[in-house]
Order: C-alpha cells, then sequence, then structure tokens
C-alpha cells in the first residue's frame, strides 16, 4: 500500500515514516503540493497524510479523491480545533490528528487498522467472486 506524506519539514516526520516503513508501506515525502499532484497522475495511493491547509485550503483532498477515489485523507494539524476538524471533515478528510510527535503512534494504528479493514474487503469480494465463478462453470 502506497502512502504520500506532503510536509514541508519532512526531517520532523522522519520517525513516523520509519514506522510505516516497517509495516510494509511504501511512504513517499514531497514538500509541496506539486509533488503530490504530480504522483497521482501516474499512480494510485491509498492514503494521504497532509497538513489540514493544504487538504483545506487549496483543496489538494478534493483532487486527489477525485484521482483515487478510495483513498484515505488524514490531516497533521499544527494547532488543532473544533472548527478546524469540521473543515476537514467537510472537504472529505477521514482523521484528523495533532501534529505533534506524541499523535504518531495513533496515527500508525489508525493507518495499520484501515489497511487491515481494506484487505478483509478485497478479500471478501474477491471470495464472493470466486465462488461465483466456480458455480458458473
Amino acid at each position: 500500500m502506497r502512502i504520500v506524506i506532503v510536509d514541508r519539514e519532512p526531517n520532523f516526520l522522519a520517525p513516523l515514516i520509519s514506522d510505516l516503513e516497517r509495516e510494509g508501506f511504501a511512504v513517499t515525502v514531497v514538500e509541496n503540493i506539486s509533488g503530490v499532484l504530480s504522483f497521482i497522475k501516474t499512480q494510485s495511493l491509498h492514503f494521504l497524510v497532509a497538513d489540514s491547509n493544504l487538504l483545506v485550503d487549496h483543496s489538494l483532498g478534493a483532487e486527489v479523491l477525485r484521482q483515487s477515489p478510495l483513498s484515505r485523507l488524514i490531516v497533521l494539524a499544527s494547532r488543532p480545533s473544533l472548527l478546524g476538524m469540521i473543515e476537514a471533515i467537510s472537504c472529505g478528510i477521514t482523521d484528523y490528528f495533532s501534529r505533534q510527535p506524541s499523535s504518531f503512534g495513533q496515527l500508525v494504528d489508525t493507518i495499520l487498522d484501515e489497511r487491515d479493514r481494506l484487505m478483509r474487503w478485497q478479500y471478501a469480494i474477491l471470495s464472493e467472486t470466486l465462488g461465483q465463478g466456480a458455480k458458473i462453470e
């Protein structure tokens, strides 16, 4: 599964990136919106982790969902607020975390839970498809 992280300070997120790579994710780090837009032109992604201003103020989330509709959008907010969370949800963002190292563990757990849910969903669809195919023959 592919994760794109867009952040102007990728070194700050190094522990998060290491944890995700250790869990088997292909992590791509870009430093701006154009990097994300270039990525989604050639590849799909499963998760986008970005600063709240990039996803909400610049409509990046809407463009990612247009290109890759099953992607999960995750906000890292420098200054979390209820208003910021409401704006994020209205833009299709699925999770909202503080941009603090203390929240990285919870973020990784959320991504792992979502990965497991998607894998169960894919397995169920595949099993159903193979089951129907076997009945037809």
